[in-house]
């Protein structure tokens, strides 16, 4: 009976012990989910998805995590930061000097292909993310792909080295879209789009991009929009275009919002609605968008949807045209010319409007620019 006994307390004893295990192992794998969904949601234009996940990071990281510490210190400073998990630069480097040695060790002793891809960004180090690419690190193979891919299409060499090159970097995709990588799936949907370093193939394009999309990736969805509204590969489909473009925009990504607003805007599969339409162009535009600054700023000029505001669309003009946006260039070009949010000026008039010409390709209009508005040129 004491046998029994002791046994008997022996098996209690391990009930908690397992089950202080299994919470462990529970908590383990949320903390490496947050960082893959931080890392690939830092890059596949979803900003909700990113800060939920940074979140957790960031909890994990005050709790001594070293490699969340070491995730929060390299990306302290990216501009989709939510405000209560910034780092001041005090606690960043901090949190970089009691880290650092861990992930060198972890690269280094075990040849880790994610500690390579942080000490890579950390240190803005090619040959750490070539080799962190050739390890298998998804967020690597990407990012090399599209640094590699960048490099081949604005090198100065024959077509056929230019064709080779393409094409080395797309492999990196198709290699991260084969680990089922919703970036990787997007990226090598973009260069069958594309015709880049494959033969354009719409339809596997679109397949791509489905795969990337049932694994929530914003961008993705965006484009299922597009394919649906421009009747690529299946017949136009206003209402299926309308309802991706609206998914995208959930996740809070730029370009969803923008062509939201767009079919909000238009009416396209959706009930037309003006003041609904110049929201999305805004929560757009504050993204980064160009054409969603365009977009926002010609609804405020016009008081569409939104009470008019001349200045202020001057403003997004001004934004828009100074990141290379022709239409934002010619209605800069416009305000000047009628004196419409900014006091009448000629001479920006015709500076704005040969920067449209120019951007657009008119080689007379870049040496009209070059010959008389050399300084200003310099100050963009």
């Amino acid at each position: 009976m004491k046998c029994a006994i002791l046994f008997l307390a022996a098996a209690v004893a391990l009930v908690p012990c397992r089950a202080a295990q299994k919470d462990a192992r529970r908590a383990a794998d949320e903390s490496a989910l947050a960082i893959e969904r931080l890392l690939n949601s830092r890059t596949a234009g979803s900003p909700r998805a990113f800060a939920q996940a940074v979140e957790v990071v960031a909890a994990d990281a005050k709790r001594g995590q070293p490699l969340q510490k070491f995730l929060m210190a390299i990306i302290a400073r990216d501009e989709e930061m939510p405000p209560p998990v910034r780092l001041t630069a005090r606690e960043r480097e901090t949190y970089l000097a009691e880290s650092r040695p861990v992930i060198r060790r972890l690269a280094e002793g075990r040849d880790n292909p994610l500690a390579w891809y942080l000490l890579s960004v950390d240190a803005g180090d090619t040959n750490l993310l070539k080799r962190a690419a050739d390890g298998g690190n998804v967020q690597a193979l990407n990012a090399w792909g599209t640094s590699a891919l960048d490099l081949a299409l604005n090198m100065s060499q024959s077509k056929d080295a230019e064709q080779r090159a393409v094409r080395a970097a797309v492999a990196y995709f198709e290699k991260a879209a084969g680990l089922g990588d919703a970036n990787g799936l997007y990226n090598l949907g973009m260069a069958y789009a594309r015709g880049l370093g494959r033969k354009r193939d719409d339809m596997r394009a679109f397949d791509c991009f489905r795969a990337a999309a049932e694994k929530g990736h914003p961008e993705a969805i965006n484009s299922i929009g597009w394919f649906f509204r421009e009747g690529r590969v299946f017949s136009q489909d206003l209402n299926t275009a309308a309802q991706w473009f609206e998914k995208s925009a959930s996740y809070g990504n730029p370009y969803g919002h923008f062509n939201w607003g767009l079919a909000l805007q238009r009416g396209e599969g959706v009930a037309k609605d003006p003041e609904k339409a110049v929201v999305q162009f805004r929560h757009a535009a504050e993204g980064g968008c160009i054409e969603a600054m365009a977009a926002y700023g010609v609804a405020l000029a016009r008081g569409e949807g939104v009470k008019a505001d001349e200045p202020g669309a001057v403003k997004w003009f001004e934004r828009a045209a100074k990141a290379g946006y022709p239409p934002a260039m010619e209605n800069l070009a416009e305000c000047y010319a009628r004196g419409r949010g900014v006091p009448e000026d000629n001479r920006k008039a015709l500076e704005w409007k040969f920067r449209s010409r120019a951007a657009r390709g008119d080689r007379a209009a870049a040496e009209w620019l070059e010959k008389n508005m050399s300084e200003k040129m310099g100050d963009m």
